[in-house]
């Protein structure tokens, strides 16, 4: 058997080219919802891959809910905050990290609040014998932070210029250029600082900012480790902690579309284009070893716990607001996102996005999107199937190892939606194709069906020329009757719209068969004797074994099936007493018993040789006498409903000449 034709090539490798290369595009300026899409992805990576033990070198001392509400609410007198710090030092601390800023000065230093009570109240605070810690506050804060080694955190400001008395400690680190544009010039640029009082940030002599920024969904994947400032870099807090206690050379590394890496140590930390690094969180709160302000102030906590430790000082009271929502929680304390970062400094292993991988991301996208589009353009739709499991399954798996094992974030995204949509639309494609092949062969063949029937048809023709008018009428009195019956209960399984459509196409031979009788019985003006009738009756079997000869070449359950019963039990009786077989009521096919009403309403109401044509009215009348004997009773009560429709398809197609229906002799 010939194999059906394949889709016309370039329908289906233009689209799938043109697609691919959309996704390729998209790799280079991806749109705001595969930014969130991989974000999400990313979100669930981190989730579950295997997360490394923190190194033993970072402590946070917490400002928590215990603390609170043993020494009182937050801020507390700067006098208590450097007593801590000293508590903090005497620990051994290798560095100190404030997550906090001191903007104004104290209001419970006594010094400016008997001024202040003075000013407001005329009243004077007798201040003698009270120590000098408690008078000024902050100059004891400033003692404490000159004796180091702490690092003081600040906030940068975008929305405003202000802080222009700000004392800051820039970043001193080389800036080695990759080639291109001033790489350095993509850092964030803040115009504004809200920074400490100058007495303490000239006494601590090192700072680092404490911003971050969340990506559009709000979740805090990444922090920036150097902002400019009035064209000056100046160090995250975190960062500025790690180089307090290690120290060490540090350097940038830029390239032509921006920051590339931080090189601290010679270790080569990787950043993106605007300084941030993609932080390698270690797991839900309290991953980092903590220690709470109020224990240590109180001497119960044990000192060996900061002996040469990395120390972030900060709160993870909820009421503070110092909450984010990371990848592996929703409520994570700002002061041990800064210990993570730290963390991730210190191992080297946060989390990298090269411009390799773009590289890579866009290879993954055109490669197996043109072949997968070359492959559906030649096979079936399962082969294609069968390479885009595979491929999706090993793409997403290699981004997860990558991520696990290697620290670097493939996103899987596009090269996997372009395999899917690629296999999608072709094979949408393709159907629609093969769709219209069929619905074209469908109608050609339709087209042959109905140039069979006819030439079958014209045969009858030639042997009687009164036939044809009988053939036009019968068909559609035929179509007439079967849409009445659609939807009575025991025709609607068989009468759907395609056998009611093949019926009226397969109706003109129902007397195909009388190309067989001899022409003197055929053409007989008169009454044929017993013996000519009998000839006459036979015209039901040659008709059926001309339509067998036929079927029997084109399979049983070709088209002719219809017409074989149609030309075979037209002439059965609803009582049994017609002929070839003398079938009766459910034993007749249904389209016998049909064109039995159509076949002998059109005999009745047109002349023959020996009988007069009767008007309509005469042959209803007629008709009905025959319910329930020569009709089934359903079949003739419909026709008795659609009536008038047969005397106007009667009326449309007069002039043609009836069919000669074998008459029996007088008599019989």
């Amino acid at each position: 058997m010939r194999r059906l034709p394949r889709p016309h090539n370039l329908t289906i490798l233009l689209p799938g080219a043109l697609l691919t290369l959309l996704a390729g595009a998209m790799c280079l300026w991806p749109p705001s919802l595969a930014v969130s899409l991989e974000g999400k992805i990313y979100d669930s990576f981190l989730r579950s891959v295997p997360h490394r033990p923190v190194a033993d070198s970072v402590t946070v001392v917490d400002l928590d809910e215990a603390s609170l509400e043993s020494l009182g609410q937050w801020p507390w007198p700067r006098y208590r905050v450097a007593r801590l710090l000293e508590k903090i030092r005497e620990g051994g601390a290798a560095a100190v990290g404030l997550d906090m800023v001191f903007a104004e000065p104290d209001r419970t230093s006594l010094g400016l609040l008997s001024g202040e009570i003075r000013r407001d109240l005329g009243a004077s605070i007798g201040l003698a014998g009270l120590p000098p810690e408690a008078l000024y506050t902050d100059q004891a804060l400033a003692e404490t932070l000159a004796g180091g080694p702490f690092v003081l955190g600040y906030q940068f400001d975008f929305d405003a210029s202000r802080g222009e008395s700000c004392v800051l400690h820039p970043l001193r680190a080389a800036v080695r250029s990759g080639g291109g544009a001033d790489g350095a010039a993509t850092f964030f640029d803040a115009p504004g600082v809200v920074c400490n009082l100058p007495v303490l940030a000239q006494a601590a002599g090192s700072s680092g900012f404490f911003n971050v920024a969340p990506d559009p969904d709000g979740v805090l994947r990444r922090v920036p480790l150097v902002i400019r400032h009035r064209g000056i870099l100046y160090p995250n807090l975190a960062l500025a902690v790690y180089l307090r206690a290690r120290g060490g050379d540090v350097g940038l590394e830029t390239g032509p579309e921006g920051v590339e890496a931080l090189l601290l140590e010679g270790r080569r930390i990787p950043l993106d284009r605007r300084g941030n690094l993609l932080v390698n969180y270690r797991g839900r709160r309290h991953t980092f070893p903590h220690l709470s302000a109020a224990a240590l102030l109180e001497g119960t906590a044990d000192p060996a716990a900061l002996k040469g430790k990395m120390v972030i000082l900060g709160t993870t009271a909820a009421g503070l607001k110092e909450i984010r929502t990371t990848p592996l929680e929703s409520t994570q304390p700002g002061v041990e996102i800064q210990a993570t970062v730290m963390d991730n400094l210190l191992t080297g292993d946060p989390i990298a996005m090269p411009r390799w991988a773009r590289g890579l991301q866009i290879i993954l996208v055109l490669v197996p999107g043109f072949l997968l589009t070359a492959l559906l353009a030649r096979s079936r739709a399962i082969w294609g199937l069968a390479a885009v499991i595979p491929s999706i399954a090993g793409i997403w798996l290699g981004s997860y190892w990558l991520l696990a094992h290697r620290q670097v974030f493939l996103p899987p995204l596009l090269p996997v939606s372009t395999l899917l949509l690629v296999f999608l639309l072709l094979t949408s494609l393709r159907f629609l194709q093969a769709d219209r092949e069929v619905r074209e062969r469908t109608r050609k063949l339709a087209l042959t069906q109905g140039a069979i029937i006819q030439s079958l048809a014209a045969l009858a023709e030639t042997r009687h020329h009164e036939t044809g008018g009988h053939i036009q009428r019968t068909r559609h009195y035929l179509r007439v009757l079967a849409k009445r019956l659609q939807d009575h209960p025991r025709f609607r399984h068989y009468l759907e719209d395609a056998a009611i459509d093949l019926l009226f196409r397969l109706a003109p031979l129902h007397d195909i068969g009388k190309v067989g009788v001899p022409d003197q019985i055929l053409l007989k003006p008169g009454q044929l004797t017993p013996e000519e009738f009998e000839e006459m009756k036979r015209h039901t079997l040659y008709g059926s074994e001309t339509i067998r000869l036929a079927k029997s070449l084109l399979g049983e359950e070709s088209f002719l099936q219809m017409a074989d019963e149609i030309a075979l039990s037209h002439h059965e009786r609803w009582d049994g007493t017609g002929y070839p077989r003398g079938l009766k009521e459910d034993e007749i096919p249904i389209p016998g018993r049909l064109m039995a009403v159509a076949d002998v309403y059109d005999a009745i109401i047109h002349d023959r040789g020996y009988q007069v044509a009767l008007s309509h009215e005469e042959a209803v009348r007629v008709m009905l006498e025959e319910r329930g004997t020569h009709f089934d009773p359903d079949a003739l009560d419909a026709f008795l409903e659609v009536q008038e429709e047969f005397r106007q398809i009667a009326v449309r197609f007069r002039g043609s000449g009836a069919g000669v229906a074998p008459e029996p002799p007088a008599g019989s």
